[in-house]
């Protein structure tokens, strides 16, 4: 029996907690830029604040994702072929999860990895190496996968997340390049005028550690959603089962653990062999090997219920 067709996952509640980490740094950035805009204009501080968190509702709204979010996320608009080969996959698979009018901005991320993501509230994001070296099944598969996480609204935390993001990437690299500023001002001036020392080393110091506090909370955010991540992708992978495209999935997943050996192909296929310990903490996706060894379990059960 198959899942209605949208339904709020537990993923999408734990999704909450990165997000809840990246709040006071937001708090802190989007004060700095009050404060820069209340010299030009004369704006109420909480209303400011208000306006800005509202302004996440941009990333779920179908124009604003198709004008700037797509770009905000470095990917493009399908070519011709591309839209050739993705348009009749997303069909069939909205088809199979009863979306009678699927409004979905597909987008191409300019990568060598075998790779797709979902972002926003209708953003679906597929590398152009998976376009170019993936069977239509197994791009149907991805595909499902992808919409799955919207179906179960995995999205809808994590773009929030990536709004408050914006302000306070834009503080960190600010004092990223205030303290390379102070740093030549430093060297120009300190060989000649010793009493400059303490003060310019203090000033670069607070340039620094401001940078690097903002750049922490991004951090701590990112291991927060790669942690909560995992169960969204397998979650996902259930629901692309569901729908009718395990199979597909699997196939497709296989790419990642048993690549073909194919000399056009070596050095575009996803490296996941051995992972260092860091490298897990930094990837939101499970081993693909166990992925698939959950679909199959997934789909041995569907077999017998039938």
């Amino acid at each position: 029996m198959r899942q209605p067709r949208k339904s709020v996952e537990s993923s999408a509640f734990s999704a909450v907690i990165p997000v809840i980490a990246l709040l006071p740094a937001w708090f802190v950035s989007t004060a700095i830029f009050w404060w820069c805009f209340s010299h030009i204009v004369s704006v109420n501080f909480f209303i400011f604040h208000s306006v800005v968190a509202l302004g996440a509702g941009l990333m779920f709204f179908l124009p604003a994702q198709r004008l700037f979010v797509v770009r905000l996320l470095g990917t493009r608009a399908p070519n011709a072929q591309e839209t050739a080969r993705l348009t009749p996959l997303i069909k069939i698979v909205a088809q199979s999860a009863r979306l009678h009018t699927p409004r979905f901005v597909v987008a191409i991320d300019e990568s060598d990895d075998i790779n797709a993501f979902a972002c926003g509230g209708h953003i679906l994001v597929v590398s152009s190496s998976a376009v170019e070296h993936l069977s239509d099944e197994e791009l149907s598969g991805v595909v499902a996968h992808e919409m799955s996480h919207h179906l179960g609204a995995h999205t809808v935390a994590l773009s929030i997340g990536q709004w408050l993001s914006l302000p306070i990437i834009a503080c960190a690299r600010l004092g990223f390049l205030l303290q390379g500023t102070a740093l030549r001002i430093e060297h120009a001036l300190v060989p000649r005028h010793e009493y400059f020392r303490i003060p310019s080393k203090l000033i670069t110091f607070l340039f620094t550690a401001t940078a690097w506090i903002f750049q922490a909370s991004l951090l701590s955010a990112h291991i927060l959603n790669n942690i909560v991540g995992k169960n969204a992708e397998f979650q996902a992978d259930a629901r692309a089962v569901t729908l009718g495209f395990g199979k597909q999935l699997s196939a497709a997943l296989s790419r990642f653990t048993f690549p073909h050996q194919d000399a056009q192909q070596d050095s575009r296929t996803l490296r996941l062999a051995k992972k260092q310990w860091h490298e897990k903490i930094f990837s939101s996706h499970p081993e693909a090997r166990t992925r698939i060894a959950r679909i199959e379990a997934q789909l041995r059960t569907q077999q017998q219920r039938r």
